[in-house]
């Protein structure tokens, strides 16, 4: 997952894309929440499980203002043994320090930890994971 917040879609598609704006994907309405790369992540207003998926940002795309209220909340996710503390000194604990979307504290644990799951034994290593609200 990108943190240049949808830059190189503006760039290359001359569209207004970016996190928080409400679209129109193939006809449904929703609001931009990840930058995918060449891609966007949108949740429909619709989808009921508020998953993000991916969309072409030309492909039946319609942009609107940015929204009010996103449908789900920014995460910062601190994996394995590190201490919020250590973010400022420790290399290692910022390269592993995940943002997610997700509804709830337990969402946002497991979605880091699909991301990071090459780096862990089982799933297990969830239970040490830690979880804060990125404002």
């Amino acid at each position: 997952m990108s943190n240049y917040n949808c830059a190189y879609v503006r760039q290359h598609y001359k569209v207004p894309a970016e996190v928080g704006r409400r679209v129109i994907a193939n006809g449904e309405p929703g609001v931009i929440l990840a930058d995918r790369g060449q891609y966007i992540g949108v949740v429909l207003d619709s989808d009921p499980k508020k998953r993000i998926r991916n969309y072409h940002p030309t492909w039946e795309m319609q942009y609107g203002e940015m929204a009010d209220k996103l449908p789900l909340k920014k995460w910062k996710v601190l994996p394995f043994n590190f201490g919020w503390d250590e973010l400022s000194w420790n290399r290692d604990a910022q390269g592993y320090l995940t943002e997610v979307w997700a509804a709830t504290r337990s969402q946002a644990k497991y979605l880091a930890y699909r991301e990071l799951e090459d780096c862990c034994v089982d799933a297990k290593a969830m239970c040490f994971f830690k979880v804060r609200r990125a404002f």
